[in-house]
């Protein structure tokens, strides 16, 4: 029988066989037989035979049904997904000439809580593998104090879960894995204990928590819940809430952990604000006075700028959120935030009016706090946009304790988003980057490499040029300007710290002191992954650090950041410039590995005490990177700019000259790509860059003035 099968819609089917059979152990730990109800469904043309009413034309379900029964009853099997497998290739055999089988198997009394455990697979002929393989956990009963009404808080009340568990596609077939249906006791053992133990008051909440602790308690990778409340509603059977989640989902979301605390210290959150004189001063100061009272900040959101709410008559405000650690009990931590606001001089005329620095107590662990002077969870939270918005950078899906909803969630029903800006504060030339803002404009980085051997400017500029270097690129309309000092072309030779040292800190002194008032303000980044370098360059007048690496090939560099206050670049690349091309493996697809990638050294980033405000990413085009994967980062730039775990940070994006760009256009001399990079400029600013690193100044500013127009518009 030849066919297309994806043409074909036909199937035959034999429901809910049932048979005993050994699987492995029961829910006794024996290795009896137990009930096994197989389904199977096989995709064939019954075409012929619907024409002719002839069965030698189909595939004979009474047929399939006795190959299926006689497998089970002479065989003793170590898994229910050994016998399905085992079903699928009887069905995929010459004697019943299947091409393609959907087959489900259920043990009724695997699960002392639940109706049933079991598998679903589909196979083909072919070996193609077209869906995901399903471990199935179904109604499973927990008692459980779920609801928002008083009544429901005295009493438990029954919940029956669905679970569907997808096994990523190259475990298919294991008997071991996680996801294996020889867990299901373990996976269904987690589930009620966590359900058993909590007191949710939204079924929301309820699946939430169920999936989080199947993806990173369980190691799972894809879930599906599903939980009904039956006694919820007087004329209707159930409600019920569904969900699935991916275990990247609670990977992306910094939701604090108290446990990880140390012992006696609380995680709280603190909204932070300034609308008078150095707003950014003001907030520098203030996070660095709580970090010397005993209130570790250990985490910052982006920082927005905001409309005033309540009392419209009065300037923009700059807000955020800090999350930080402390011993101090929430009525001293009040205290001491008012203590520090006192001394900043700050002097309440109106209520919610201006003010130079305002520091809200939002959460305080779990813990809810009503007092004359102090509430927690803040009473106005959910109400403010230029609350939730920084918090949710921090902690999208952290529930609000007595919603039980996330405050992702509680963001998303408010209006407004079109006002408040996320910015990133890079020097006094340039006041702040918007990366949310539609009508942004691009900023343009020009590269200056003081080096022999760059692939395309190697050997140009020096210290006696440099200064006429940036008058020309700033006068052409660029913001930024990008010296280096070691090549990081494919396969380039190493130089020593003190060389390349060498080479860049008499270049920016030499700008720095130009008679030209426009060179000697210019924004100054220095393209290092050495934080000595780094160090160096910024003691002598750089306010940017751009670090090909991420931060990974200098350990020091994060903290050296840090410790001079100023932004770094964290690009995307594996290995070095030497071993990188050999690094362009990316079986999940370049754009989801680039962005889990940066998500991770985000991470680490924030983590050692770096603001978010601090931070630009970098997608590393050309760097262990491929011409396929080159052109698939850029075709979707904003995907990847837009993955929650990346949310509100600037991107910094460098196409120029590559050599992909040459293999494309067949150019081979890289200074005479530029109708190439042109056209993946234009690509970067479709796509959300706000800055973008070039080579030809005069030309790509005028490229991105044009793209600007057609994806900015005013």
């Amino acid at each position: 029988m030849s066919f297309q099968l994806e043409n074909v819609s036909d199937f035959i089917a034999v429901n809910e066989l049932t048979l005993p059979a050994i699987t492995g152990p029961d829910a006794w730990h024996k290795p009896k037989p137990q009930p096994v109800v197989v389904s199977m469904r096989i995709k064939t043309s019954v075409g012929l035979a619907g024409s002719t009413d002839h069965l030698d034309h189909s595939i004979n379900y009474g047929t399939v049904c006795k190959a299926a029964t006689k497998i089970i009853q002479e065989n003793s099997f170590e898994s229910l997904e050994n016998l399905a497998e085992s079903i699928a290739a009887v069905v995929l055999g010459d004697g019943l000439r299947g091409e393609w089988v959907y087959v489900k198997v259920e043990q009724p009394k695997n699960l002392l809580r639940a109706d049933a455990a079991g598998l679903e697979i589909v196979r083909r002929k072919d070996g193609v593998q077209e869906t995901q393989d399903k471990i199935l956990i179904r109604n499973l009963k927990v008692a459980t104090i779920i609801g928002v009404n008083d009544c429901e808080r005295l009493e438990r009340q029954q919940v029956i879960i669905n679970l569907i568990l997808y096994k990523p596609l190259h475990e298919t077939g294991t008997l071991d894995t996680t996801t294996s249906i020889y867990n299901a006791k373990k996976i269904s053992d987690a589930v009620v204990n966590h359900v058993e133990a909590s007191s949710y008051q939204t079924i929301e909440a309820l699946v939430t928590g169920i999936a989080k602790v199947l993806c990173v308690d369980c190691n799972i990778e894809s879930v599906n819940v599903r939980a009904e409340k039956p006694s919820a509603l007087a004329l209707a059977r159930s409600s019920e809430v569904e969900i699935t989640r991916h275990k990247s989902y609670f990977k992306s979301s910094l939701t604090p952990l108290v446990e990880t605390s140390p012992e006696g210290v609380r995680d709280v959150f603190i909204a932070f604000g300034s609308n008078l004189g150095d707003k950014f001063g003001m907030i520098r100061s203030a996070l660095s006075e709580l970090n010397k009272r005993g209130v570790k900040v250990i985490r910052t959101s982006s920082l927005y700028e905001s409309k005033p709410m309540y009392v419209e008559d009065q300037d923009t405000f700059l807000n955020g959120v800090c999350q930080a650690q402390t011993s101090l009990s929430p009525t001293v931590l009040l205290k001491e935030l008012q203590d520090i606001e006192n001394s900043f001089g700050r002097v309440k005329v109106v209520d919610k009016g201006p003010r130079n620095i305002d520091l809200d107590i939002l959460l305080y662990g779990t813990e809810v706090v009503s007092l004359p002077e102090l509430t927690i969870p803040h009473a106005s939270m959910l109400e403010r946009e230029f609350v939730l918005r920084p918090l949710c950078d921090i902690a999208p899906n952290l529930p609000h304790p007595q919603t039980s909803t996330t405050f992702a969630s509680h963001l998303s029903v408010l209006p407004g988003e079109s006002t408040v800006y996320p910015r990133v504060l890079l020097s006094p030339s340039i006041p702040s980057l918007q990366p949310t803002s539609k009508t942004r404009r691009t900023h343009i980085m020009a590269i200056i490499n003081l080096t022999p051997d760059s692939f395309s400017d190697g050997g140009l500029h020096n210290v006696n040029n440099v200064a006429a270097t940036v008058a020309k690129a700033v006068k052409s309309g660029a913001s930024i300007v990008d010296l280096g000092g070691m090549s990081t072309r494919p396969n380039a030779e190493d130089v020593s710290e003190a060389e390349e040292i060498s080479r860049v800190i008499p270049a920016i002194k030499a700008i720095r002191s130009s008679a030209d008032p426009a060179v000697r303000s210019v924004t100054i980044s220095i393209d290092t992954f050495r934080a000595a370098v780094a160090r160096a360059a910024v003691l002598a007048g750089a306010d940017i650090i751009n670090d090909i690496s991420g931060g990974i090939l200098d350990a020091e560099m994060v903290n050296t950041a840090i410790e001079l206050d100023v932004p770094i670049v964290l690009m995307h690349m594996r290995g070095s410039p030497q071993t990188m091309d050999s690094l362009a493996d990316y079986p999940d697809g370049v754009v989801e590995t680039v962005g889990r990638e940066l998500e991770e050294r985000l991470d680490i980033a924030l983590k050692a005490g770096i603001k978010r405000w601090k931070i630009i990413l970098d997608p590393g085009i050309g760097f262990a990177k491929d011409k396929r994967q080159n052109l698939e980062l850029l075709r979707n730039f904003g995907e990847l700019r837009g993955r929650k775990g990346l949310n509100g940070i600037p991107w910094l994006v460098g196409p120029s000259r590559k050599r992909f760009i040459g293999d494309i256009t067949g150019v081979t001399k890289a200074d005479e790509r530029q109708w190439g990079t042109g056209a993946a400029v234009t690509a970067c600013v479709a796509g959300g860059a706000d800055i973008v690193r070039v080579h030809d100044v005069d030309e790509m500013v005028k490229v991105a003035k044009m793209a600007d127009a057609i994806w900015r518009p005013e």
